[in-house]
């Protein structure tokens, strides 16, 4: 797998993805750095783990936000729904965990 090196919030990090995923890992860095930017520049400095959090249930609300539009969008049954919404759930509970870890490994650098 390859390494790749992307910019978040002024810092390097090295990350690992898949292979033919570079471009689009440094797509969505840009996109999670723009947010982290954004939020700096309304609230303030603020540190790096709370700056992190709130990007991420900002990222996460857009999310819901565009399944709540692809359910419509859709018109799916009441049961598919259901379990959409569950694998949805998981996956960002998985992000989320994700998004606290690497908020512990700022915390301590």
């Amino acid at each position: 797998m390859p390494m790749l090196d992307i910019s978040i919030n002024g810092k390097r990090h090295s990350v690992q993805c898949g292979d033919g995923e570079e471009v689009r890992l440094k797509r969505l860095a840009q996109y999670v750095d723009a947010r982290l930017r954004e939020l700096a520049a309304q609230h303030g400095p603020l540190g790096d783990a709370r700056l992190l959090v709130l990007a991420s249930l900002l990222i996460a609300d857009e999310l819901d936000d565009a399944l709540a539009e692809i359910k419509r969008l859709h018109g799916r049954d009441p049961a598919e729904l259901e379990a959409f919404e569950l694998d949805h759930a998981r996956a960002i509970e998985r992000i989320a965990e994700r998004i606290e870890q690497l908020a512990e490994g700022l915390e301590s650098t």
